[in-house]
């Protein structure tokens, strides 16, 4: 069950192109692969983060439809080594990555990474807040940098408008262009591609990104310094997995859809927490599930739509990046959110805690400082996926021979349980590796046959809290009676 994406590696004669993976040319590729980025020896490493095609100094690597790296024309590729050494597919040196980001060599092995401030947060502009997908956070820090002249743009991504089911990298420069790059976009993004524009173009810009982004930027700042210089800062995102871009295409299959019918498709649409929705020709908004994104919806497409390279990823909490931006989902003793429509701000650097400091002395952020509440420290269904089940899943399947990143990061100790769930974790994402398969178990899963399973996972929640209420009504009780 564990070895469930194939690894196919490529050879002098073999070569990654639309359509057909590996075409035989009638001449063969004189390119010696181990120069290139991991994509062109093994594409299930490969965490299609845009970077080897951003960095490229000749512009020899493009992206195919399935948005893997490709060389058209060999001729162009000078094997300079550029893109094979800043890939962030194949290894990630947490040591080398937290020298270059905070000038240190001391890794922090646990979720949250180097920490600072805490803040919960939400933006004062109502337009930005009540489209964001957490109070607007991320869209208004890149504003106040913006308005206020110290970026020339931002790079952030969004819905294609000519190929709504898909999403793209592009650079913000006005506030009406950064209200569409708002709202989650769960499907996998180039962004990094972007930088071709950013060294055409010149100027310095601000950078939304997610983990593996942010790690392919700062290990090609080592290839190209100029770039460095060029990126202003890092506001990053907490990711649970993306999701394969063929997931939209075939949700909208479930319900009688095709891609031509829509003009818009919304990962978090209306009111907080949001619902994956398809925003059809004539306006109208079509839910794709029943419940919210959180209890039907994102929790069973990472299931059956995650890329194994995300399966195997360690950062969940972007660790390198100025700053890191996620949803406040902090509950009370009672299951409600303490923070409805915000987002926790974890500042990084000194130049992280200036950007948050800055925006909320200007007025562009109302925010809340939690440094010092534990309560703001994790995401408990977060850590126990990055932080747990995937080293499980990198060390299980380095010791069947299955190709995964390498890490300086040691496997975390785990009871018996743990191990066993994150088998079962591996077994459903081996489910969504066959499409009719997966096809059919979504189609369930967002239908009204699934509504009872959401009827459980609520009441389950609420009875987990309510627990957790006696708990602490007890424990009140005892201190008063002591």
């Amino acid at each position: 069950m564990a070895d469930f994406f194939p690894s196919l590696p490529l050879n002098g004669k073999y070569f990654h192109t639309p359509f057909n993976h590996y075409n035989t040319m009638t001449e063969p590729v004189k390119l010696d692969l181990s120069k290139l980025s991991i994509a062109f020896t093994d594409r299930s490493l490969c965490a299609r983060s845009g970077t080897c095609v951003g960095l490229c100094p000749t512009g020899a690597i493009e992206l195919d439809d399935e948005l893997y790296p490709v060389i058209p024309d060999p001729s162009k590729c000078t094997e300079c080594g550029m893109c094979a050494r800043a890939c962030p597919g194949g290894e990630v040196d947490y040591e080398d990555l937290t020298e270059k980001t905070f000038g240190h060599r001391n890794d922090l092995d646990n979720f949250d990474g180097h920490i600072q401030e805490t803040y919960v947060a939400h933006s004062t502009d109502e337009q930005l807040r009540l489209s964001g997908a957490g109070g607007g956070v991320i869209t208004a820090l890149l504003w106040d940098l913006l308005k206020h002249g110290e970026v020339d743009g931002c790079i952030v991504t969004r819905m294609n408008p000519e190929k709504p089911w898909m999403g793209e990298p592009f650079i913000a420069r006005t506030y009406e262009e950064l209200l569409t790059s708002q709202g989650s976009k769960y499907s996998t993004i180039p962004l990094n591609a972007v930088w071709q524009e950013v060294r055409e173009k010149g100027g310095k810009y601000a950078y939304a990104a997610l983990p593996c982004q942010a790690h392919g930027f700062r290990k090609a700042v080592a290839e190209d310094p100029e770039l460095g210089k060029q990126i202003h800062s890092i506001v990053g995102l907490f990711c649970g997995g993306a999701l394969e871009p063929y997931l939209v295409p075939e949700l909208l299959k479930t319900k009688g859809l095709h891609t031509d019918d829509i003009k818009d498709f919304q990962f978090r649409g209306g009111e907080w927490p949001g619902q994956i929705r398809a925003i059809l020709k004539d306006g109208t908004p079509r839910p794709l599930h029943y419940s919210n994104y959180k209890d039907g919806g994102y929790n069973y497409f990472i299931g059956l739509y995650m890329p194994k390279r995300c399966t195997t990823c360690l950062d969940g909490s972007c660790e390198f990046s100025d700053l890191s931006v996620s949803d406040a989902w902090t509950r009370d003793t009672q299951g409600k959110y303490i923070f409805k429509n915000r987002s926790r701000v974890i500042a990084r650097t000194d130049l992280g805690v200036s950007m948050l400091h800055r925006a909320i002395e200007r007025g562009t952020l109302v925010g809340e400082d939690v440094t010092k509440d534990p309560n703001y420290r994790t995401q408990k269904m977060q850590t126990q996926r990055k932080g747990l089940n995937a080293p499980l899943r990198v060390a299980r399947w380095k010791e069947k021979g299955i190709a995964v990143p390498i890490y300086d990061r040691p496997t975390p100790q785990a009871s018996a349980k743990e191990k066993r769930t994150e088998r079962m974790v591996s077994a459903c994402l081996a489910m969504g590796q066959t499409k009719w398969l997966r096809y059919r178990i979504i189609k369930f899963l967002t239908g009204r046959g699934a509504i009872p399973l959401i009827w459980l996972r609520q009441g389950l929640k609420k009875r987990k809290y309510a627990k957790r209420a006696k708990a602490a009504a007890r424990a009140k009780a005892a201190t008063k009676t002591s």
